[in-house]
């Protein structure tokens, strides 16, 4: 489903959007936060976007390009989806350029309010790197609180990094709070 803003197009990933995509994991500063380096070869980037497309297959992920007009300028996605409980995690990426102009509040907004509406999701998560302010900053300004920290939960490069846990609950949803 294409997902749509004022200023944004974010359509589901396919394997045409490599290419496109590869300016972003080539980038080393803008991969500095991610689970894995930057890469540097376009193969590597086809490899990445063709296991995000098996995941989207097996129902428990989706990816979105984000488009301002012909320029892909990032990708959203919805991860680690339980129906049963209702929840999931989101995750963004914007090419460096585009940083600091709201693109990233704008696509994940409407990437929330797909997920809280067609989805019927009612609780979602983000697992961000403790040195990301930038994207701590963003959860936060569309309602997300802090959780926790999870120490040591992501290795790369043979480095264990801290995580911190942010939440957000459907307005709508009845929770019980013992």
């Amino acid at each position: 489903m294409i997902l749509e803003t004022n200023r944004l197009r974010l359509a589901p990933l396919q394997m045409r959007d490599a290419q496109s995509l590869l300016s972003i994991l080539g980038d080393q500063e803008t991969m500095k936060f991610w689970h894995r380096p930057a890469i540097a070869r376009a193969t590597t980037g086809s490899e990445i976007i063709a296991s995000q497309l098996a995941a989207m297959a097996d129902g428990q992920f989706l990816y979105w390009t984000v488009w301002r007009g012909d320029d892909a300028i990032g990708s959203v996605d919805l991860s680690a989806l339980d129906f049963a409980q209702l929840r999931g995690e989101v995750g963004f990426l914007f090419r460096r350029d585009q940083w600091g102009l709201g693109y990233g509040r704008e696509a994940t907004a409407a990437l929330l309010a797909h997920a809280f509406g067609p989805l019927k999701l009612e609780r979602l998560e983000a697992r961000i790197l403790a040195g990301n302010r930038r994207a701590k900053r963003l959860v936060m300004a569309l309602g997300f609180l802090p959780e926790g920290r999870l120490a040591g939960h992501l290795l790369r490069d043979g480095v264990r990094h801290d995580v911190d846990v942010f939440g957000l609950l459907n307005k709508s949803t009845k929770k019980n709070g013992a």
